[in-house]
């Protein structure tokens, strides 16, 4: 294949290869297709160069992870992720995540809120209010729904399979 030069950018994580001599090289693709280069009679040399493929779908999973703990709801969970449009957003994040960003961002919430009622001294009211939640109640409610016990009845009862 003649001389090779590796040059390797880790900042940017691109290789690149010079190649030198070559008389033909073949390109195997991950679906199965291949393409070959065939060099002309003179003196041809070959930069490959890689580059690292991001896929939209990862870049926007890292996005709404970095950002879904600063967003207090979903409409700015969506413009944190350069999102102006709501259903173009959601429509993304179903795909990505399964589910509704509203029904994601909830359990998130209450997996923190578990946490916190079984490791904390903190009041219900303190949780309930530190989550922006109307009324106590409501986070009662909605923990009793997912747990199966109410808030204090699982701080006393300390499970581990929360």
């Amino acid at each position: 294949m003649g001389d090779a030069k590796f040059e390797n950018n880790k900042k940017k994580e691109v290789r690149k290869y010079l190649l030198t001599d070559v008389a033909s090289c073949t390109f195997t693709f991950t679906d199965g297709l291949s393409s070959k280069m065939k060099s002309s009679p003179g003196k041809e040399i070959v930069l490959v160069t890689l580059i690292p493929h991001t896929t939209k779908l990862k870049a926007f999973e890292d996005r709404v992870l970095k950002y879904y703990m600063t967003a207090k709801n979903m409409n700015e969970l969506a413009k944190l992720c350069d999102y102006d449009c709501i259903k173009t957003f959601t429509r993304h994040f179903k795909k990505c995540f399964e589910q509704t960003p509203y029904q994601w961002m909830l359990d998130r919430k209450m997996e923190e809120i578990c946490s916190l009622v079984i490791n904390s001294d903190m009041s219900i009211t303190e949780i309930a209010e530190m989550y922006d939640f109307k009324s106590v109640s409501h986070l009662v409610n909605l923990y009793s729904k997912r747990y199966g016990i109410p808030p204090h009845k699982s701080r006393l009862s300390k499970p581990t399979d929360l």
